[in-house]
C-alpha cells in the first residue's frame, strides 16, 4: 500500500484507470454537473486527497475543494496523477523483469 499518505501512488492504484477514464469523459462533457464530477473524483481516493490538498492545507469537504480549485485545477491534479501512475507502472514492470 502507499503508506499513510493518501496522496501517494502505489501499485494498487493502477487498477483505477477505468474510473479515471470515466472522469476524463465527464470533464469533456459540458452537460456534466458538479455533483457528478464530485462523485467521480470521490471514486478515486488518491485523486480526492490530492484535490483537497491543492485547495487547502486544512481538511475540507471534497465539494468545497473542487469549487476552490475549479475544473482547470482538477485537470492539473489529474494530469500529475496520470504521470505518477505511468511512473509507478514502469517501476512495477521493471521489478517484474528483475
Amino acid at each position: 500500500m502507499a503508506g499513510s499518505d493518501p496522496t501517494r501512488v502505489g501499485p494498487e492504484h493502477l487498477a483505477l484507470t477505468g474510473r479515471i477514464f470515466a472522469l476524463l469523459r465527464a470533464l469533456d462533457d459540458p452537460l456534466v454537473g458538479t455533483t457528478q464530477l464530485e462523485q467521480l473524483v470521490a471514486a478515486i481516493p488518491v485523486l480526492e486527497a490530492r484535490c483537497i490538498r491543492k485547495a487547502s492545507r486544512a481538511r475540507m469537504p471534497l465539494g468545497s475543494a473542487l469549487a476552490r480549485i475549479g475544473n482547470r485545477g482538477l485537470e492539473a491534479v489529474l494530469l500529475q496523477l496520470l504521470e505518477d501512475l505511468t511512473i509507478c507502472k514502469a517501476d512495477a514492470e521493471e521489478s517484474e523483469k528483475a
